[in-house]
C-alpha cells in the first residue's frame, strides 16, 4: 500500500513539474503528456513554443562568455556543452533515412 501512495505521489509531482514547463518554458517539438498539457491549460491559455535552436543557443552563447571570462573552467564548458548536445538531441533527433536494396 505504501509502494501505491509513493509511486502516485511521485507521478503527480512529475506531471506538476511538466506542467509548470510547458507553462514557462515551452519549446518546439518536445514532448508534452496529455495529462500535463491538460493541468497546463487551466491556468489560461498556452503561451506558443518557441523554436527550439533559439533557446540551445542562447545557453551555448552564455557559457562560451562564461568561459573566456573565467567564470566557468573548461571541464565545467565541456559539461554545459555536453548537456546542451544531449537537449538537442532530444527535441531534434536525427533522421538519417537508410538506403534500400
Amino acid at each position: 500500500m505504501l509502494a501505491v501512495l509513493f509511486i502516485a505521489v511521485a507521478y503527480t509531482v512529475l506531471i506538476a513539474l511538466h506542467a509548470w514547463m510547458i507553462r514557462h518554458h515551452r519549446v518546439e517539438g518536445a514532448y508534452e503528456p496529455r495529462a500535463a498539457r491538460w493541468l497546463a491549460s487551466r491556468f489560461g491559455p498556452l503561451p506558443p513554443p518557441r523554436p527550439a535552436g533559439t533557446f540551445l543557443a542562447r545557453q551555448e552563447a552564455k557559457a562560451f562568455d562564461r568561459l573566456l571570462t573565467g567564470d566557468l573552467d573548461p571541464a565545467d564548458y565541456r559539461a554545459l556543452m555536453a548537456a546542451v548536445a544531449a537537449q538537442d538531441a532530444l527535441e531534434r533527433p536525427l533522421r538519417v533515412p537508410f538506403p534500400r536494396r
